[in-house]
């Protein structure tokens, strides 16, 4: 199990504060002796990231944030929203309370991102190449019009594309790394996205045009471009196959959500409910602060294979007045072959109850992937009113049904 799933596994099971790590690379372990070190140190150093991973994916959620956070003014602008609350809805698919949304509106009011013509942003879409050169790009003030592409050994580029400006500049201010060639269409890596908003950092503080090359970036090259969208599996080579439907939008399923994010589980009466990801899953106060508007959500997302958490509270507390203190309370009654219902970024998953247990509050064995496929956990404190146990409800995919 990686450091940080322990970390997290030790404050959602503990409740108790964890201390923030010195911001240096040593906080990643995953990170060092790769050529991504020193960009992780300098940005970790300013709260720009907060985890490792440089050969996963990243969504254009996570994306954004780091572009955000590594613009002042538009990091200013994102804690101002969420200190202040958001009322209006931009996108379709991003809501008020989305961990996301303070990134979303603060990056849509400096023309950073726009969205799709179908009125949705697509957060937990995988980032692609081009994405991600635009979004860094365009939040360094970069504006423009396609017109003939720049050739580079390290990046694709095409003329006259709504991307060819910014991947034309990228190669100008060498953003780009010498670590294989980056695939227009593919979904780019955590280290890819993390060394160019690093590099970019770099020359905005100097005012250089053009990020110097320095002696310890000439790190043997490692290829880690993923394959084109076209081309990549949509769930873990070892996650069970689900039976796979295109649904039209008449014969949408009865327990599917218009959210991004949400869970429906019928059997104990719980309809709708919002699920997000914990911005700060490293402290008691970050990974409590979605029970706040639903439940929250860790480690592998649905369709992805591996071990997809989602918890929530059984026990009411005097200072937490929302309308989510008790929601996991009867999840007990759950029994095996009952359905678990969950809408994730356009695709409809349903997931059969397996098993039910009690654990102690400090085991964390039941989080270990152990390669065996996808599976769904229902967490909470337990019994109803303690948190000397935890209730873990166990379900396996059965079906993926795609909503668009």
């Amino acid at each position: 199990m990686k450091l940080w799933t322990i970390r997290v596994i030790i404050v959602l099971l503990l409740l108790i504060q964890v201390p923030v790590l010195p911001a240096l690379a040593s906080a990643f372990p995953d990170v060092q002796g790769t050529g991504y070190e020193r960009a992780y140190t300098s940005l970790a150093a300013e709260n720009i990231i907060t985890q490792g991973r440089p050969y996963e994916t990243l969504n254009r959620a996570e994306a954004l944030k780091i572009a955000v956070m590594a613009n002042s003014q538009m990091a200013q602008s994102a804690q101002q929203y969420s200190t202040h609350g958001i009322q209006e809805q931009l996108f379709n698919d991003v809501g008020t309370n989305d961990w996301f949304t303070p990134y979303v509106h603060a990056a849509f009011a400096k023309g950073v991102v726009t969205g799709y013509g179908d009125g949705t942003f697509r957060p937990g879409r995988l980032l692609s190449t081009e994405e991600a050169v635009t979004i860094l790009l365009r939040s360094a003030g970069e504006r423009g019009s396609g017109g003939a592409a720049m050739g580079s050994p390290y990046i694709q580029n095409a003329d006259s594309q709504w991307y060819t400006m910014y991947i034309n500049a990228a190669i100008r201010r060498n953003l780009i790394e010498n670590r294989g060639r980056m695939l227009l269409g593919a979904a780019i890596s955590r280290g890819q996205f993390i060394e160019m908003a690093y590099r970019l950092h770099v020359i905005n503080r100097s005012g250089d045009a053009r990020y110097a090359e320095t002696a310890d970036s000439s790190a043997a090259p490692v290829i880690v471009s993923a394959a084109p969208a076209a081309q990549r599996p949509a769930v873990s080579i070892h996650a069970p196959q689900p039976q796979t439907l295109a649904t039209p939008l008449q014969q949408r399923p009865q327990y599917a959500s218009e959210r991004y994010f949400a869970v429906t589980v019928p059997s104990v009466g719980i309809t709708d409910l919002p699920v997000s990801r914990p911005v700060d899953p490293f402290s008691k106060e970050g990974i409590l602060a979605p029970l706040k508007h639903g439940v929250g959500h860790l480690f592998s997302y649905p369709g992805n294979g591996g071990k997809v958490m989602i918890y929530g509270h059984s026990s009411a507390y005097p200072w937490d007045v929302s309308s989510y203190t008790k929601i996991f309370r009867t999840i007990n009654n759950l029994r095996a072959g009952d359905r678990i219902y969950v809408t994730y970024d356009g695709t409809f998953y349903v997931y059969e109850v397996t098993f039910g247990e009690a654990i102690l509050a400090s085991d964390t064995s039941r989080f270990q992937d152990n390669g065996q496929g996808e599976e769904l956990i229902l967490y909470t404190c337990w019994p109803p009113d303690s948190i000397t146990q935890r209730y873990l409800v166990h379900a396996i995919p059965v079906q993926t049904i795609a909503l668009q």
